[in-house]
């Protein structure tokens, strides 16, 4: 009986560990792609302002 306890416990760590590493990933990509969505609008920006200086 404990046994079985032992192995349910470690499967339901194992399946809620990997839900929090996709979880995490989700987020991290999620992220990268609005720092990248700002450093593009400001390259953008900056550009748009150098040439109008010239």
């Amino acid at each position: 009986m404990r046994s079985i306890a032992v192995c349910l416990i470690g499967i339901f760590l194992s399946t809620g560990c990997s839900w929090l590493g996709k979880t995490a990933g989700k987020t991290q990509a999620k992220i990268e792609r609005k720092t990248d969505a700002v450093e593009r609008g400001y390259e953008d920006g900056y550009k748009e302002e150098k040439a109008k200086q010239q």
